[in-house]
């Protein structure tokens, strides 16, 4: 039986192994082909990828453009080493750190890069881009300078009433209108202390005034000169040695300590301890056409500067005028003198023929006097 088993297991096996050997292949399917009167129909054109930075290497910017920097060099009208001199190296110093090294200003003491008397017009013609400068030095320019430098002697007598004056009243505006013309940009005033005067004799009457050979500046002179003085415009190297020999026996040169540092004490021995003014300030001139090129946040950055330089004078001035003041009392001897109010009074009427005597020539002055008389009479200093 098992026999016919695996004869019939080999038949089978047999069979299926010739119908797979006979089988047909199927045959390999061939492109269909054109038709002869139809044309072959054009392939759709792909587009081809953008090109994509590698993930690992950022797209290069451009490098940053250098900024310009001003390298300026600024006369200041005092010396070199003093007190004073070490808040005006302050003050630069702030304006360099401010405007991150773009503006690089470097002081030099009186006289040092040209004569102080002609710092105006280097100023104007662009020989120099800055100055550190006194208003009264340049009346002969313009009669603004006058305002420049503070309030005008004998008109009002308050620190603050300055500050009404020039911010609030248009008086910084105007100076700058004038200053202007002169191809200068009028930075801005910075006020120091009063402005007041040394004698070797005493004046406590606006007559004493009469026949004091003195060295006044600007309007000071003018107003002294019309109470009866003897006016002479000496330049600050000058002063002691006039002093010491005779030659004037009174100085109004600005705060009591900035005469006292240069020794004016030492031939003097009289304190006309009521201000001339209450207010002197020195002045920054920029030539116009630098002041144009400057961009805005450089033109802020200066601009700002001047409330610093206000904050370090005004402290420094009115700390060394006090100590000064005692010091010539209980160490040289000094008499203090004081102008009564009705005295005052009588320097006011000479103050105004001299403010009416400029403003009869010049409209911006005569303007910036109105500005004055009538804040006069709003405070009843004159009627």
């Amino acid at each position: 039986m098992k026999k016919y088993l695996l004869l019939v297991f080999g038949l089978v096996l047999i069979i299926d192994l010739a119908i797979v050997g006979c089988a047909k292949p199927a045959p390999t399917p061939t492109p269909a082909q054109p038709s002869p009167t139809t044309p072959a129909a054009s392939p759709t054109p792909q587009p081809s990828p953008s090109p994509q930075p590698s993930p690992t290497t950022p797209t290069a910017s451009p490098p940053p453009q250098e900024k310009k920097v001003y390298k300026w060099d600024m006369p200041y009208a005092l010396y070199e080493g003093t007190w004073d001199w070490d808040v005006l190296v302050n003050w630069c110093d702030w304006v360099r750190r401010a405007s991150g090294g773009r503006i690089d200003i470097t002081p030099h003491g009186g006289g040092k890069i040209m004569p102080v008397s002609e710092t105006f017009d280097a100023v104007s013609t662009g020989a120099l881009k800055i100055d550190f400068t006194y208003g009264p030095y340049w009346t002969g320019k313009t009669p603004m300078a006058i305002y420049a430098s503070g309030l005008p002697p004998f008109t009002l007598s308050r620190w603050a009433e300055y500050k009404v004056l020039y911010y609030y009243l248009g008086l910084q505006d105007l100076i700058r209108e004038a200053y202007a013309k002169y191809n200068i940009y009028y930075l801005g005033a910075i006020p120091t202390n009063n402005c007041v005067m040394l004698s070797k004799r005493p004046v406590t009457t606006a007559a004493d005034f009469k026949g004091l050979k003195m060295r006044a500046t600007g309007m000071y002179g003018e107003v002294t000169a019309a109470a009866g003085a003897s006016v002479v415009f000496l330049p600050w190297s000058e002063i002691y040695g006039a002093l010491e020999k005779g030659v004037i026996d009174a100085v109004i040169a600005g705060p009591l300590s900035s005469q006292c540092d240069s020794g004016f004490h030492e031939h003097t021995k009289y304190f006309l301890e009521t201000p001339l003014t209450p207010v002197d300030c020195w002045s920054i001139h920029i030539n116009m056409d630098t002041w144009k090129e400057l961009p805005d946040d450089l033109k802020a950055v200066l601009e700002g500067s001047i409330g610093y330089a206000e904050n370090i004078f005004t402290a420094s001035y009115f700390g060394h005028d006090a100590e000064w003041r005692g010091k010539l009392v209980k160490d040289f001897g000094f008499t203090v003198t004081r102008l009564s109010p009705e005295e005052q009074g009588k320097m006011h009427k000479y103050a105004l023929q001299v403010l009416d005597k400029y403003a009869a020539k010049d409209p911006l002055f005569a303007k910036a006097t109105n500005i004055l008389k009538d804040y006069m009479r709003t405070l009843g200093y004159i009627k």
